[in-house]
């Protein structure tokens, strides 16, 4: 399933939970530079607040909060310095304040929103 720290999917994840099912993330950036993707993640304020905190990108500290939601992820890339810092979030974790911020930084709603007006284009025709 899609998710990321501004569309994180926590009643299908604890609904997942609850029967077994094994979530694994695709996209958590978003895709950006592509036909669906956007660049809410990337943009996002209380990441880039983290990031310079941690001394990490964007890209990690959101890949490493997927990894704290104990879900698997999907990543691609063929740029082998972003290969490399995507395995960078291993050796380090998001803090308790650093986490509630992504909790309430989550945007479902107008993510899910914007979402639904860009598939309309698609399916209206």
């Amino acid at each position: 399933m899609e998710m990321n720290p501004l569309w994180q999917q926590k009643k299908l994840r604890e609904l997942f939970k609850e029967k077994g099912i094994i979530v694994t993330v695709y996209s958590p950036l978003v895709a950006e530079g592509t036909l669906w993707g956007k660049s809410w993640v990337m943009d996002c304020e209380v990441l880039h607040e983290t990031a310079n905190q941690k001394g990490k990108t964007v890209a990690q500290v959101c890949l490493r909060w997927v990894y704290e939601q104990g879900v698997s992820l999907l990543v691609k890339s063929f740029n082998k310095e972003r290969m490399n810092e995507n395995l960078d979030i291993f050796d380090w974790k998001l803090s308790a304040e650093e986490s509630a911020k992504m909790v309430l930084t989550n945007c479902s709603r107008v993510f899910g929103m914007a979402r639904s007006d860009h598939y309309t284009s698609f399916t209206s025709s």
